[in-house]
C-alpha cells in the first residue's frame, strides 16, 4: 500500500525516529485493516449482486440465516451442497460415517486421491468450506441417518435436511422424523442414468412467493380508490398533443374506458365474453394511433383487471380456512397475521395494497405522481391491517413484542402471494396404497417416467431384502444373471401399487438397464440432480 511505500522510503533515507517510526508502524496497520474490512465488505455485498436480483434482500437474509444438514457425503450430496454455499447459506453441517473410496474418488469432485481412506465428511467439509467465506462449515464424521432417526431433536439446529442414497426403511424413518420436528426434508437418489428428488414439508408457509408472470402489479382497476379516480380526472384526453398522448398512464385510460363503459351500459360492467372484447375494442378506439401508442397497447393487454371480481386466490381461500388461521390457542407468527389479515378482508372486503406499481409507459412526473399515491395508500392499508394484528394478539393474550415491526410490513405489504403448501408425507408413499387410477393412467402413457419411478424403487426393495443392490456385485458381464431375483421384487412393487393379481408388465429393455445401472453414481447426472 502506499502506507507502507512511504515508511519504507523514510527508513532508507533514515529520516524518521524510532517513536515515529512506531508510530506509523500503528497506524499503516489501522490502514491496512480499515481497506481489508471495506474489501470483505464489498465483497459480501457485490458477489451477491445478480441473485438478490432473482430473490430480492428477504431471500438472501433467509439463506444467510439457514443451517443445512446433508446426510451422506455421496457425489450428490456434494452437489447439492455445493449449489447451496455458492449463493451464501449461513452454515452446514455434514453428517457422514463412511470413508472416502476408490469410487467416490471417480465421481465426487470435492474428494481428491489423497484422501482416500480418509473420512468423507471432513473431506467434503473441507473442500466445500472454500467456495464462500460467508458460510461456517461443520462435520459429524462418526454419524448417519440412524442418528437422527433414534433422536429427532437433533434435527433442530437445521432449517433443511438433505439425505442423499438412503435405503427404504431410513427414507421413511427420515421423513418421520421431519415430521415431527416440521423440518423441510430433500430425499435425493441416483442410480446410473435415473434421478430422483423428494421434498417434504408437514407445513410449508410463504409469505413472498414471487409467482411467475405476475407483474402487473396490484393497481386496484376493479375497485378504484378516491385518489386514483382524482388522479385519473386530471386527464382530459382530447386536449392533450399527441406527445403526452402517448404518455398517459395506461391505469388512467382503463378507468376512462371503464367510465365510458358503464354510462352506455347502465352502470353495469361486461359480463361475459362478448361484452369484454365489445369493451376492449372500445379502448382501441379511445386511441389516435394504437400502432405507436404503447400505453394504450399496455391497456388493452391489462384490461382484464377491470373486471376481477374478487382478489382472493385459491391460497388465500386455503389459509383462510385452515384450522390455525381462527385457533385463538394459536401464537405461531404466521397465523397470527394471517388471522389479522382474515379480520382486513371481513372488515374491508379487499386485501392490503403493496405499494408496487409496475413499468409503464408514462411522463416520469406523471409516473412518479402516480407511484405516491399507491404508495399512500399502501402505508393506510398499513395501519388498519396494524390494528388488526393487535387486536388478535391482544385476544390471544399475547405480547404485542413477539411481532417486530418489520415482519408485519413485510406479510402486509405481499399479502397478495401468501402461500400455505402441505406434502403428502413420504411415508405414506412407501407404506400407504397409491393412487391408483392415476398409477394406471400414467402406465399407459408411452413417455411416463412411472415405470422408471417403480423400477427405482425395486432397486431400493431389493437392498432391503438382499443387502445389495441388484447386480452390484455382479462382474459387468454377468449383471443379467440377477434378472430373476429383481423380476420377483418387482412384481412385489407391481403388486403393492396397482393391486393382487396386476398383469402390467414392464418393458424388459427398462428392467435390463436398471440391471446395468445397479448403485452406480454417475457424475453428471448427480450434478443435474444437485
Amino acid at each position: 500500500s502506499d502506507v507502507y511505500k512511504r515508511q519504507y522510503q523514510r527508513r532508507v533515507h533514515g529520516d524518521i525516529t524510532m517513536e515515529k517510526k512506531d508510530q506509523m508502524d500503528t497506524d499503516g496497520k489501522k490502514d491496512q485493516m480499515d481497506i481489508d474490512s471495506k474489501k470483505k465488505q464489498m465483497v459480501t455485498d457485490d458477489k451477491y449482486d445478480r441473485q438478490l436480483r432473482l430473490w430480492g434482500p428477504e431471500g438472501q437474509k433467509r439463506l444467510a440465516e439457514s443451517h443445512v444438514l446433508l446426510i451422506n457425503a455421496t457425489a450428490t450430496g456434494a452437489e447439492a451442497l455445493k449449489n447451496l454455499i455458492l449463493p451464501g447459506i449461513g452454515k452446514f453441517t455434514i453428517a457422514d460415517k463412511e470413508k472416502v473410496t476408490p469410487t467416490d474418488h471417480g465421481n465426487n469432485f470435492f474428494v481428491t486421491e489423497d484422501d482416500i481412506g480418509k473420512p468423507r465428511a471432513e473431506v467434503v467439509t473441507r473442500l466445500l468450506a472454500e467456495l464462500n467465506e460467508d458460510t461456517h462449515p461443520y462435520c459429524l464424521p462418526n454419524c448417519d441417518a440412524s442418528v437422527f432417526i433414534s433422536d429427532p431433536t437433533k434435527l433442530d439446529p437445521y432449517n433443511l435436511i438433505i439425505a442423499c442414497d438412503l435405503t427404504e426403511d431410513e427414507i421413511v424413518l427420515l421423513s418421520k422424523a421431519c415430521k415431527q420436528m416440521n423440518k423441510s426434508l430433500i430425499i435425493c437418489t441416483s442410480m446410473g442414468l435415473i434421478g430422483y428428488v423428494r421434498i417434504y414439508k408437514p407445513e410449508h408457509l410463504i409469505i413472498e412467493s414471487k409467482p411467475t408472470g405476475k407483474t402487473d402489479g396490484d393497481l386496484r382497476l376493479n375497485k378504484p380508490f378516491p385518489e386514483l379516480i382524482k388522479f385519473a380526472e386530471t386527464f382530459d384526453l382530447d386536449q392533450l398533443d399527441m406527445k403526452m398522448h402517448k404518455h398517459v398512464p395506461y391505469p388512467v385510460l382503463l378507468l376512462k374506458a371503464k367510465d365510458i363503459w358503464m354510462a352506455n351500459n347502465g352502470g353495469k360492467l361486461p359480463q361475459d365474453f362478448i361484452e369484454k372484447e365489445m369493451f376492449a375494442l372500445g379502448l382501441k378506439k379511445m386511441a389516435r394511433n394504437y400502432s405507436v401508442e404503447e400505453n394504450f397497447q399496455e391497456a388493452f393487454r391489462n384490461a382484464p383487471m377491470c373486471f376481477k371480481q374478487d382478489m382472493l386466490t385459491e391460497d388465500h381461500q386455503i389459509i383462510f380456512d385452515h384450522p390455525k388461521c381462527t385457533d385463538k390457542k394459536c401464537s405461531e407468527k404466521f397465523w397470527i397475521l394471517a388471522a389479522g389479515l382474515l379480520n382486513f378482508y371481513k372488515k374491508y372486503n379487499e386485501l392490503p395494497l403493496s405499494g408496487k406499481i409496475p413499468d409503464l409507459t408514462a411522463c416520469t412526473m406523471s409516473y412518479l405522481e402516480l407511484q405516491k399515491i399507491f404508495e399512500e395508500k399502501a402505508k393506510e392499508h398499513y395501519e388498519l391491517f396494524k390494528n388488526e394484528v393487535m387486536g388478535i394478539l391482544q385476544e390471544r393474550g399475547l405480547n404485542p413484542a413477539i411481532l417486530e415491526e418489520k415482519e408485519v410490513q413485510h406479510f402486509c405489504f405481499n399479502s397478495s402471494t401468501i402461500m400455505c403448501i402441505n406434502f403428502r408425507e413420504i411415508a405414506e408413499e412407501y407404506t400407504a396404497t397409491p393412487f391408483k387410477e392415476t398409477l394406471e393412467s400414467e402406465i399407459r402413457d408411452s413417455e411416463s417416467l412411472i415405470p422408471w419411478y417403480i423400477l427405482l424403487r425395486a432397486s431400493l426393495r431389493f437392498q432391503k431384502k438382499y443387502k445389495l443392490y441388484p447386480a452390484e456385485k455382479s462382474a459387468h458381464d454377468k449383471y443379467l444373471e440377477e434378472l430373476p431375483h429383481y423380476q420377483v421384487v418387482l412384481n412385489e412393487i407391481i403388486q403393492e401399487f396397482l393391486g393382487s393379481g396386476a398383469k402390467y408388465t414392464i418393458d424388459e429393455r427398462f428392467i435390463k438397464e436398471m440391471l446395468r445401472f445397479s448403485n452406480a453414481k454417475i457424475h453428471n447426472i448427480c450434478s443435474i440432480l444437485g
